[in-house]
C-alpha cells in the first residue's frame, strides 16, 4: 500500500516527496518537477472529521489510513484479530504459528466471544515475547505487532471490505 507521496516519488523515479507509513506526513504543497512537460502536486491528504459507522473507522485503522491516536490501538488490534480470525484464519494461523485445533478449541469455549479472541491475542503475546513483569503479556506491544504485520502485508493479501 502506498500514497500519493510515494506515487509521485515512483513516477519522478528519486525521492522528492517525504513518505511514511502513516497518514500525515506531507504537511504542505509541493511541487514535484517530473519532466519538461509534467509538474505534479503532493498535498496532505483529507479525511473527514467524523465516521458514520464503527465498520468504516475501523477498516481504515486497519490500513493506518487514520492517524493511531484517533482509535485506541489495542481496541483496533482486537478487532482486527477478530476479523482475521473470522475471514482470514489460514493466514492468519500460519503467520503467529496457532494451530487450527488451537484456535477451534479457544473459539468454541463456554466463555463469551470478546473473551476468547483475547486469549489467541495473548497467545499471540506470548509466541512474539511480549511478556512483561509478572508473566503478563503487553497487550499494547502485541497489538502494535498485528497492525504493523498486517498493515505491512506480513500476513499475505487480504482485502478487508466484502463484496
Amino acid at each position: 500500500m502506498f500514497g500519493k507521496s510515494s506515487f509521485i516519488n515512483r513516477i519522478a523515479k528519486r525521492t522528492t516527496a517525504e513518505v511514511g507509513n502513516k497518514p500525515g506526513v506531507t504537511k504542505k504543497k509541493q511541487w514535484i518537477h517530473i519532466n519538461e512537460k509534467i509538474e505534479l502536486l503532493d498535498t496532505p491528504g483529507v479525511l473527514w472529521p467524523k465516521f458514520d459507522s464503527k465498520e468504516v473507522s475501523l477498516n481504515l485503522a486497519f490500513t493506518g489510513s487514520i492517524k493511531e491516536d484517533v482509535l485506541e490501538r489495542t481496541e483496533v488490534a482486537f478487532e482486527l484479530l477478530k476479523f482475521l480470525l473470522k475471514n482470514e484464519r489460514e493466514k492468519l494461523c500460519s503467520r503467529y504459528g496457532l494451530t487450527k485445533e488451537y484456535v477451534e478449541n479457544i473459539l468454541n469455549n463456554d466463555n463469551e466471544e470478546n473473551f476468547n479472541i483475547y486469549e489467541i491475542m495473548q497467545e499471540i503475546g506470548r509466541k512474539r515475547g511480549c511478556i512483561i513483569s509478572g508473566g503478563n503479556i503487553d497487550d499494547e506491544k502485541v497489538s502494535r505487532i498485528i497492525l504493523d504485520e498486517f498493515k505491512n502485508g506480513k500476513l499475505g493479501s487480504i482485502t478487508i471490505e466484502r463484496v
